[in-house]
């Protein structure tokens, strides 16, 4: 009797679930590449309303103009290298199964629904302590436009430096010296009272107020969760949106 071998089966590549969105806390690359169209609104936002809108904390646009030379022609060749650069990485690794681009819209619905939920709760926490405490000062008169390009930069700029660098950083660092747990806690209130009190340092910074510092201070305690447990991806966008809600009802 001959031997019979079995027939190889042919499994096509699975396509991308919900279930993978919420499956773990989301790699430094996804989260890189969730956050590029962040940076591009923000880069195209500031040339569009003439270099005005400026991040407080946003030292990249600074270093790239002078790697530009200060020239626009330059600047704009530049963005566009950056935005081809961009698709060509997103169809190199889509079939490799690395990224899908079906990630944006999960991305988008969660950090959507964290902004609106938790943005209204630290509005009515704000509203009652306003009540014994002058209410903080939000920008006013701001075009729809304007809104956009501010949330954009301060989702990007603000997660880099307060939750990436502050809160991610600062912890690693600290876990040198105390445990896991406590390196965590230091770095949660370190970088937030940072983030908060950093809105009334510079020129043209909001005066202080306690109802502003602990309005942000909530702020920042919710953005640092969300980092946390869902990567910076989620929390810039979460902070991006955030801010468009709340500027938005202003």
């Amino acid at each position: 009797m001959g031997r019979t071998h079995a027939r190889p089966t042919w499994e096509p590549h699975r396509g991308f679930r919900l279930s993978d969105h919420f499956a773990s806390r989301q790699d430094p690359l996804t989260s890189a590449l969730l956050v590029f169209p962040l940076f591009l609104t923000y880069q195209v936002g500031i040339l569009i309303r003439g270099g005005s809108g400026l991040n407080g904390v946003d030292t990249i646009t600074a270093g790239l103009i002078e790697l530009c030379a200060r020239d626009l022609d330059t600047y704009l060749l530049t963005l566009a290298c950056l935005l081809v650069a961009y698709g060509s990485l997103l169809l190199i690794l889509r079939p490799r199964g690395i990224f899908r681009s079906e990630a944006f819209i999960p991305t988008l619905l969660e950090a959507g629904f964290y902004a609106t939920t938790m943005g209204t709760l630290i509005l009515l926490v704000i509203q009652q302590v306003s009540v014994l405490l002058p209410s903080p000062t939000l920008v006013v008169g701001a075009t729809f436009g304007d809104v956009v390009v501010i949330s954009a930069g301060a989702g990007l700029h603000e997660e880099l430096l307060f939750r990436l660098i502050g809160l991610g950083g600062l912890g690693w660092l600290l876990s040198g010296i105390f445990g896991r747990r406590e390196s965590w806690v230091l770095a949660f209130l370190i970088s937030s009272i940072a983030f908060s009190l950093a809105h009334h340092i510079g020129t043209g910074a909001e005066p202080f107020t306690m109802a502003a510092f602990i309005y942000r201070l909530l702020a920042g305690m919710f953005f640092a969760v969300v980092y946390q447990l869902r990567g910076f991806g989620v929390a810039a966008w979460t902070h991006a949106l955030y801010d468009l809600y709340v500027l938005s009802l202003f």
